[in-house]
């Protein structure tokens, strides 16, 4: 039986430009440009910064275009709902605001598609904390609760395995496999969350018994804020500001 295991999307690219730049600027970045994309009411400047957004990443990003199309498929689902959903209920400009409204959603998901997979969730925990002073009580905690939620997997694989060895067997699948009824899976998911629910206790518990958030604390590997760092974030939001302005 493999090992089930979650890998988040910094892990599928290699190190690049984007890797380098600093997470807490690249985050306030990702904000200012989704903000900005509120005030865009037509369908063309968001398909042609859809379409700049994609080259970079599949070039200075660095990500496998099956694996960006692949993330796409939530992003292009909702942005039809929206767009059909104008289509419907507009008699007039409905097409052309729900297009639009399908384009912000597809910008949105391809800036958050590099914002994944260039920042590693260790590194933009630090950098919040650090760079943009964060309490640790809550950095810390989101880590933690990010640690456990990769676990998951491999703690429903264990536990799958133990109730298949006390039952000596279950029957298979076409494909071999055993069979799961919908009363088993219940079981499993209880006790998978039964597992969880103590786990995070023993982490919480270990978080305060070591004193985050108590006081100010020396870090061993700071991140730094360089100025190419501020100068490219400064370039992004008076770009996607200008970008929203509407056209003369």
């Amino acid at each position: 039986m493999s090992t089930l295991t979650i890998q988040h999307p910094s892990t599928l690219v290699e190190p690049g430009a984007l890797t380098r730049w600093n997470p807490s600027i690249k985050l306030i970045s990702l904000f200012v440009l989704s903000v900005s994309l509120l005030f865009i009411w037509d369908p063309i400047r968001p398909a042609a910064l859809w379409i700049v957004l994609v080259i970079i990443a599949l070039t200075i990003g660095k990500v496998p275009g099956k694996w960006l199309a692949a993330a796409h498929i939530p992003f292009i689902a909702f942005g039809f709902g929206l767009f059909l959903v104008n289509v419907l209920a507009r008699a007039d400009d409905g097409v052309w605001i729900g297009s639009a409204l399908a384009g912000r959603t597809l910008v949105i998901g391809v800036a958050s598609i590099l914002f994944l997979t260039s920042t590693a969730p260790v590194e933009l925990m630090r950098s919040l904390n650090q760079n943009l002073k964060l309490p640790a009580s809550i950095t810390f905690a989101v880590l933690a609760g990010y640690q456990l939620l990769l676990g998951l997997p491999r703690e429903w694989q264990t536990i799958r395995a133990a109730q298949l060895m006390r039952q000596g067997g279950a029957k298979l699948n076409r494909k071999g496999k055993p069979k799961l009824t919908l009363k088993e899976a219940g079981r499993l998911v209880f006790t998978v969350l039964i597992v969880a629910l103590r786990r995070a206790e023993r982490i919480a518990t270990s978080l305060e018994s070591r004193g985050f958030g108590l006081k100010p604390r020396t870090v061993y590997r700071p991140i730094q804020v360089r100025a190419t760092d501020v100068l490219l974030g400064l370039a992004v939001c008076a770009f996607s500001i200008a970008y929203a302005l509407p056209w003369i």
